[in-house]
């Protein structure tokens, strides 16, 4: 049997040592430290500063040591391991340690360097040194200069073996205070048998200074109380295991890295979906894919109230600044919606966007106010900014505005306030202050896309959402004249019906052939879509069974339905139908309650109140139209509640106290009316403010005093009667049955408060109320300030049963956990009716039914003509869509005492019945699934990412509520839903798209670790793409998902791939990125340039159009207008001759080309106009609006 041999003794020899290393922490582990002391009988060091992070770098590799070290038991030599530490002392107290050996001094120095360990790392490599100091096999001596300041510099180690063997080596050995971080050191490496004087050199350097024989540095033995407290970081057990965290945080880091970059990738957009704090309904993935896709082309968002309109366009920007163009937005609004939409911005989409005050700065969405000194042009500087539309559009502002640097995209909400000053067909050159604002930020370049917000885009005209198209880049023959878009529709029409004309479908046929974006019907893929007589026939002869199928893709082309989205309630049944969701929306019950007074006292004083007003009504208006306004809303809060008509008599009273006094007064009664309608008020007043319309002679003023008391007395004898309140309460049982929550809506602030003071004894802390001076809630003592979100949250906690409001909850607030509304008074403007409605009746609400009672008087004007807007327009029973005109016409009523208004209604109803635009604006967009992409990040990708931020990283996330965590090194607390951020203000939402996914990526990192994962990013300008590329050991892979990275992260041993092929995997991917970046810049470009020069084309078509019929009107034919137009320059009449010179110029400087439609459409017009007509058009003035067409501005 043969003897067992003994095991071979590690030996440095044994290993080919490279010359020279570099490279972080990990990298030296692996070439230098683990492989030397594993083979190390003694080991000797010098270091730098003494401090926790350099003991800690010292003891890199120690495990081997430690190993060896053990097995050797009391053979093993002590101390097997010697440090030397530096120190830098003051002159007198390097005096007393040399001439007294006074050690006090150092040993502070040294205990105040000695610091907790900054992270597992440090923490592990310390006590490693405190278990060998307590086994006495290490020890520590400390050196320090002996004249003058200063450390030894001299960094340098040898690690001997048990055959006297020697490695050494020096470099730059970064122990900074950050080394365990940073580590990149560079370090020569040599062995004792091939480099002796080099080994010499060191082994008698060391030597002498741990024999404190050194000449210019003393070292002296580690203080006791220092060598105590490292004996204190000692483990119980023998720490033989190598420390490192570098796996786990190398692995955490590729986490954050991809997170960062996810947004980037190709399927990145489907990430930023994934990642919202919201999930999308079907049709709103729908509009979103579409809009972000296409843009810059501008997009139309117009679905109904409640569709979730807001959270579409949050969700399109979100992909649009995840590299796809954007960068600079600017958001403008209604005053009153910018809190609201801030707050979307940042609890939905994670987005951070200051607004602006003109007294404040600019305000974040934690309240933070941020002065500026430059005002609204400093604040246009910044990269995203929220702005009222009222400051954007004033005369003052527009120029600042204009003067900003280009946007790269401009979302205006309630966009159907940008209109047509005239409302006249033929006035397209007139615009509102806004309209003309979004006009030059389009021509002049300063938007390089538009983004359009309203569930009303036709309000009382048809060519409305057609100007609105106007900005966002139509034009062409479409928009060279309205008459076109009329007769189209009107084929369309016909097509349906059966009953088109070829002359008819010819008018069609042409604007189809001239645009370019036009595809081909079903089943009809060979018809040529440049030849208009093709086309007319294929529309003019449909057979019975193409015609609906020809008539929908008519609509499904042009511009209007290529540009809006629109999605209804019954969009949503369909999408149910199809099971795509869960349930169908609610369906609305819909009740008017009649009251009548119950007291023939409470009769007299309405009676009495009604007769002044309607005297006093026909007086002022005798004065001057306009000037009885006043008292229409005396009317209208007479039938609100008492205790508001006492409010207003009693302001009017002290009014006219004042003017028989001949003291100053008020010309204006602004209290009268909620701010949130003056935009309504044009015809009454410019400004949008109520005169008060108080008498000028103080005598009159003394009359009508007497009148005003008499009356607030009359009210006052009441004493609490009301009629309608007793009415209401009854109401307010009945729906209540069943304990859902109700909101009750009336006009004004005065009696809201009337009506929460006469409920709160029953509700307590169930009631709530809503107004423009916020939200407040009883708590049992006071009335309590609440914020939107608040009043939200608690109704869908149901802690609020009850919430009494003014139309400004009808803006911007979500409530669909309440399931009934009561109309406590009926809003003078009908169109707000569907905006309260909206509060509840929105995409989430649970309710199967809501229930919408509505509070009339008997016999009143509101009954008569809300009784007819439900009959002819389904006011209440759903959005009125098309017959949005009527309800222009039924505020006009309801503020125009005397008219007939069953009789007007009727009217205005039928007149939308006869124009078929009015439906067609209203069309529903078609409801289909949208294949979803597989994305590549989501929410709960977020949060084991945060879970992977553990000690072991050295950066660990610590969960301080649900989904809120705080990140050391990085400032507040980070949220990653929707219901966190709702419950706190401060907290900061975390996406791939914030900053700070990237932030902790790069603290994860250090210098020269070629990880697996390879991020190529290319950004030019506001685009950005990534590739990411899994560098395994035998191939490679794109990571299409966090899922895959995890997969492959997981399963990788920490060994690096090769540096050149990496570097080429690298180089591929970023060629890949920079292609899609050259793509995506190149499309943008083509859009935009093509809708600037359709503006043109528009213009040009429009001018040349007028010129045709200015030279028709000569009465010479069409047969050479341009013979005509030269005779014509040749004129006597200097205007006449320099229009047209003007004209020709802006033609192009020749005489112009004249296209066969235009020649054919002119030979019509000869044919039809009437001697007036043809006198008419030669004074010119059709060629002056052509000629100051807007849209010649364009750059």
């Amino acid at each position: 049997m043969n003897e067992a041999v003994a095991p071979r003794e590690p030996s440095l020899r044994a290993r080919e040592w490279k010359r020279f290393l570099r490279g972080p922490d990990q990298a030296l582990l692996d070439e230098l430290y683990v492989p030397a002391l594993s083979a190390a009988l003694r080991y000797d060091r010098c270091c730098a500063y003494f401090s926790s992070s350099v003991l800690a770098a010292a003891a890199r590799g120690f495990s081997g040591l430690i190993a060896r070290l053990i097995a050797l038991g009391d053979a093993a030599p002590r101390p097997a391991v010697r440090l030397i530490v530096n120190e830098e002392l003051a002159e007198e107290d390097v005096s007393a340690l040399l001439e007294r050996a006074d050690t006090s001094a150092l040993e502070a120095h040294l205990l105040k360097r000695l610091k907790a360990p900054k992270d597992v790392l440090e923490k592990q490599r310390l006590a490693m040194l405190g278990w060998l100091v307590k086994q006495g096999l290490l020890d520590v001596r400390v050196g320090v200069m002996r004249f003058g300041e200063g450390i030894v510099h001299a960094k340098f180690g040898l690690v001997t073996d048990t055959a006297g063997d020697t490695l050494v080596f020096n470099g730059s050995g970064n122990e900074s205070a950050a080394g365990l971080r940073a580590n990149y050191e560079e370090i020569e490496v040599s062995g004792s048998w091939n480099d002796v004087d080099r080994f010499e050199n060191f082994r008698t350097r060391f030597d002498d200074l741990w024999a404190d024989n050194d000449g210019a540095v003393h070292t002296v033995t580690l203080p006791e109380a220092v060598r105590l407290k490292l004996i204190k970081l000692a483990p119980k057990q023998a720490p033989t295991g190598e420390p490192s965290t570098a796996l786990a945080r190398q692995r955490a880091e590729m986490m954050w890295r991809y997170i960062a970059e996810a947004p980037y990738l190709k399927d990145g957009a489907a990430g930023c979906d994934a990642t919202a704090f919201v999930e999308m309904w079907p049709h709103q993935r729908q509009v979103v894919e579409d809009t972000a896709d296409a843009w810059p082309a501008g997009r139309l968002l117009c679905d109904e109230v409640g569709m979730g309109k807001t959270i579409e366009a949050i969700l399109v920007l979100r992909r649009l600044l995840a590299g796809r163009g954007v960068r600079r937005v600017l958001i403008l609004l209604p005053a009153g919606l910018q809190i609201q939409w801030q707050q979307e911005l940042r609890e939905k989409g994670g987005l951070l966007f200051p607004r602006f005050d003109v007294f404040k700065g600019l305000i974040w969405p934690d309240g933070r106010e941020e002065r500026i000194e430059g005002g609204l042009s400093e604040a246009l500087q910044r990269e995203r900014l929220i702005l009222s539309r009222e400051t954007a559009r004033t005369e003052n502002s527009r120029p600042t505005v204009l003067a900003a640097d280009p946007w790269d995209l401009v979302l205006l909400d309630e966009a159907h306030a940008a209109r047509r000053a005239s409302q006249v067909e033929t006035e397209f050159n007139s615009a509102t202050l806004l309209l003309e604002l979004l006009r030059q930020l389009q021509l002049q370049r300063k938007a390089r896309s538009i983004l359009l917000l309203s569930a009303t885009p036709m309000q009382t005209h048809p060519w409305e959402p057609w100007d609105l198209l106007t900005v966002l880049g139509e034009g062409g023959h479409w928009l060279s004249e309205f008459s076109i878009v009329r007769d189209y529709y009107r084929a369309t029409v016909a097509v349906q019906s059966g009953r088109c004309s070829l002359p008819t479908a010819k008018a069609a046929a042409i604007a189809l052939a001239l645009d370019p974006a036009i595809t081909a019907p079903p089943k009809k893929s060979e018809l040529n879509l440049r030849e208009p007589s093709e086309i007319a026939k294929t529309l003019a002869f449909a057979r019975p069974s193409e015609r609906d199928a020809v008539s929908s893709w008519m609509r499904r082309v042009s511009p209007l339905a290529r540009r809006m989205h629109r999605n209804t309630r019954d969009s949503l049944r369909r999408y149910h139908e199809m099971g795509l969701i869960d349930r169908p929306p609610a369906r609305r019950q819909v009740h008017d309650e009649l009251f009548d007074f119950q007291d023939a006292a409470e009769r007299g004083v309405y009676e009495a109140i009604t007769r002044y007003i309607e005297r006093r009504f026909a007086e002022l208006e005798g004065e001057k139209p306009g000037k009885g306004f006043v008292m229409t809303v005396y009317r209208r809060r007479a039938a609100s509640s008492p205790y508001a008509l006492e409010q207003s008599l009693k302001r009017r009273a002290e009014g006219l106290r004042r003017v028989a006094a001949r003291q100053s007064t008020d010309l204006y009664a602004d209290a009268e009316l909620d701010p949130r309608d003056r935009d309504d008020l044009g015809e009454f007043d410019p400004s949008g403010r109520v005169s008060a319309a108080l008498p000028s002679d103080p005598e009159v003023a003394k009359r009508e005093l007497s009148d005003v008391e008499g009356l607030v007395e009359q009210l006052l004898a009441l004493h609490g009667r009301d009629s309608k309140r007793d009415r209401f309460y009854a109401l307010l049982r009945q729906v209540t049955n069943d304990g859902r929550a109700v909101l009750v809506f009336t006009e004004y602030a005065d009696t809201m408060q009337y009506l929460r003071e006469q409920l709160v004894g029953h509700y307590g802390k169930q009631l709530g109320c809503y107004s423009g001076d916020g939200g407040r809630r009883w708590d049992g003592d006071r009335w309590v300030n609440l914020p939107k979100d608040e009043i939200a949250r608690l109704l869908q906690a149901g802690a609020l049963k009850l919430l009494v409001c003014t139309d400004a909850a009808s803006e911007g607030l979500n409530l669909q956990a309440a399931g009934a509304l009561i109309n406590f008074d009926l809003p003078w403007n009908p169109s707000k009716v569907e905006q309260r409605i909206g509060r509840i009746d929105r995409i989430g609400q649970r309710q199967p039914e809501i229930h919408i009672v509505n509070l009339f008087l008997k016999d009143s004007v509101d009954e008569r003509v809300y009784a007819m807007l439900r009959e002819r327009c389904g006011l209440f029973e759903h959005f009125v869509g098309r017959m949005q005109p009527v309800l222009a016409a039924a505020r006009k009523i309801l503020l125009t005492p005397g008219t007939d208004a069953v009789n007007a209604i009727r009217q205005a109803a039928e007149a939308v019945d006869r124009e078929p635009l009015a439906s067609e604006t209203y069309v529903a967009s078609d409801a289909a699934a949208i294949q979803r992409t597989a994305s590549p990040v989501a929410r709960e990708d977020l949060l084991t990412a945060l879970r992977a931020l553990n000690a072991a990283t050295g950066l660990e996330a610590k969960q301080v509520g649900d989904q809120r965590f705080r990140i050391p090194g990085l400032a507040g607390d980070y949220a990653v839903s929707e219901e966190a951020l709702d419950r706190d203000e401060k907290c900061i939402p975390l996406t791939p798209l914030s900053e700070t996914c990237a932030q902790i990526s790069t603290i994860l990192q250090r210098p020269g670790e070629g990880l697996p994962l390879v991020t190529a990013t290319v950004a030019r300008g506001a685009f950005r793409a990534t590739e990411a590329v899994w560098v395994g050991a035998e191939s490679t892979a794109p990571v299409r998902t966090f899922a895959e990275l995890t997969r492959l992260a997981n399963s990788w041993n920490g060994m690096y791939p090769e540096p050149r092929r990496r570097r080429a995997v690298e180089e591929a991917a970023r060629e890949a990125a920079e292609m899609r970046i050259r793509a995506a810049i190149e499309r943008a470009e083509q859009r935009e340039a093509a809708g600037l020069s359709l503006q043109a084309a528009a213009a040009r078509e429009r001018l040349l159009r007028e010129l045709g019929k200015y030279l028709v009107a000569l009465g010479q034919g069409t047969g050479d207008l341009n013979q005509l137009l030269f005779q014509q320059l040749k004129r006597q009449d200097i205007a006449s001759r320099q229009r047209l010179e003007l004209v020709r110029q802006r033609l192009g400087g020749g005489y112009p080309e004249w296209p066969a439609h235009l020649l054919e459409e002119l030979s019509a017009y000869d044919l039809t106009v009437t001697p007036n007509e043809r006198r008419g058009r030669l004074i010119g003035k059709e060629l002056e609006a052509a000629l100051a067409d807007p849209r010649w501005s364009v750059r």
